[in-house]
């Protein structure tokens, strides 16, 4: 199935991450980090799953951060999307 990781800077400086059109988590302007859980729980991977990230800025505020996150994530899911599909062995 078909990702889109949507990284959104908001004028507040909150970074809201949208999947597949569902706001599914907000980073903070107050405190900038996620944990290597929660980036696994937002996933939700299932085998044949293919991502893609796309940043959203209007204010142009905070590029950086924006940008550092956007450079995890693809860093992530080129890992993700690079594994190979699930083969089911009969043994029979």
């Amino acid at each position: 199935m078909e990702k889109t990781i949507k990284l959104v800077m908001e004028k507040d400086k909150n970074l809201k991450i949208i999947i597949n059109n569902e706001e599914k988590h907000v980073v903070l302007s107050t405190n900038r980090s996620i944990t290597a859980e929660k980036i696994y729980e937002l996933l939700n991977f299932s085998i044949g799953d293919h991502y893609c990230v796309v940043t959203e800025n209007k204010s142009s505020s905070d590029n950086v951060v924006l940008d550092c996150f956007s450079e995890l994530l693809t860093d992530i899911i080129n890992k993700v999307n690079a594994l190979p599909p699930y083969e089911v062995k009969n043994d029979s």
